[in-house]
């Protein structure tokens, strides 16, 4: 049924005069400030009075009850309701209450219409924006960007629950999800200040598959050894297929706890010349010491493999690639005795524990004939962009919270399909 909604509109102008550019901001601001609302507010009421009508005509309604019978009597009570949305405010004053003719439940007539929850004060749409906009700032920034730009106040502590209520941050996956294609696995963890002055834990693992679809596989926010963190993996069946390989730093206990998921362990590049530094630095080196040993390592690391494909590359080019390979383990170990021999011995501890997993990235190329990262930089940017918000809205909050906002970012990043689907559920957009 078709209705047409009349607007009108006084306006009153200045005779001294008046600028265009305040015009239009004026006009704009009344718009996005009341307009939008009271239209919005006049449809509610136009659908409330043509239901009513159809109630008391004894006609078709399309509500049914909880019971499935379709058919209402007038309960001669009126309920107020008051809905923060995107547009402002809305108040619904008196709204039609209804008696069902089966079971004798009552509902109001319009919220049963609107398929509102009985106790719903917001819209779906306005949830999905404060959260979106808390994610990316924080609660309390949030609250007043969506007062100055709705014109509806929402006090940042609301937004808090919200953020803990949702189930938009869940992320269901079958153990296959990787396929069975080798795949790549990034793995690393962050500390953030929690509540208490508490330094807390974030883990998270991404993975990528053979087709490249970006899988989150799991976070982690309460305190998990990567020891657990096996284990929860194991718990959920999460399957890595054969010639999977884990691209991680030197993290205590990450290569160890995982190496049974992941067939190859390939260090991360970056992390071994920058921690080498470190490793050194420990041990009393200067940064004349230093510097030659870190740029002979990324000499011997420098092996690049062919653009091509693998089924293209001549034997003789992997047979050199093979070659050269061990001629770069066989250098690394000469730099650990090097290294040792100075008396940098926390920096040839380091160095020959990373030279096992150094050249992983050859070695799956020779054998499956796919290439993969030799630096972990596609977790480090998601933790980096996790960290940068963590300080902003994660600083007091305790392990449950902060894992939603990490399970909520990482869903964002990784699967915004699924994210705009759940939304999109949510509101019940079917065209109707």
């Amino acid at each position: 049924m078709q209705h047409t909604v009349n607007a009108s509109l006084l306006v009153c102008l200045s005779e001294k005069g008046f600028s265009l550019d305040e015009l239009v901001w004026r006009l704009r601001e009344l718009f996005e400030r009341k307009a939008h609302g009271e239209i919005l507010r006049t449809i509610l009421l136009l659908a409330e009075e043509t239901l009513k009508l159809k109630v008391m005509q004894k006609a078709e309604v399309p509500v049914a009850c909880d019971c499935g019978h379709a058919g209402f009597v007038l309960n001669g009570r009126q309920k107020s309701r008051r809905i923060r949305t995107s547009l402002g405010d809305v108040g619904l004053p008196a709204l039609t209450r209804v008696k069902c003719g089966q079971c004798g439940r009552t509902h109001t007539l319009l919220l049963k219409f609107l398929r509102v929850d009985l106790h719903r004060s917001k819209t779906v749409e306005l949830e999905r924006r404060a959260i979106e906009q808390a994610v990316a700032d924080s609660c309390r920034r949030a609250a007043r960007t969506l007062e100055q730009a709705t014109g509806t106040r929402t006090p940042h502590s609301t937004l808090h629950g919200w953020i803990l209520d949702t189930k938009a941050d869940q992320i269901d996956l079958p153990p296959d999800v990787l396929g069975a294609l080798p795949a790549t696995v990034f793995a690393d963890g962050t500390k953030y200040k929690g509540a208490g002055a508490v330094r807390g834990d974030i883990k998270a693992m991404i993975g990528i598959t053979a087709a490249g679809e970006f899988v989150p596989l799991g976070t982690w926010t309460g305190g998990e050894s990567w020891k657990q963190v096996s284990e929860d993996l194991e718990r959920r069946s999460v399957r890595f297929p054969a010639g999977t390989v884990l691209v991680a730093d030197a993290e205590a206990g990450l290569a160890e706890w995982l190496a049974d998921h992941a067939d190859l362990h390939q260090r991360c590049q970056w992390h071994t010349v920058r921690d080498l530094y470190h490793a050194m630095w420990k041990n009393g080196g200067t940064i004349g010491e230093i510097r030659p040993v870190q740029d002979a390592l990324k000499i011997v690391m420098g092996i690049e493999l062919p653009k091509e494909d693998f089924e293209l590359v001549p034997e003789s080019e992997k047979d050199r690639i093979e070659e050269q390979m061990e001629k770069a383990e066989a250098q690394v170990l000469e730099l650990v005795q090097h290294l040792s021999g100075r008396g940098f011995r926390k920096a040839a501890d380091y160095l020959d524990r990373s030279r096992r997993y150094m050249f992983s990235y050859v070695r799956r190329w020779l054998q499956f004939g796919i290439a993969c990262p030799r630096a972990s930089s596609l977790i480090e940017r998601f933790f980096r962009e996790l960290g940068r918000r963590i300080k902003k809205l994660g600083y007091n909050w305790k392990p449950e919270g902060v894992g939603k906002i990490t399970r909520i970012i990482l869903k964002k990043c990784t699967r915004p399909e699924d994210w705009k689907k759940y939304w999109e559920e949510r509101m019940r957009l079917d065209g109707s």
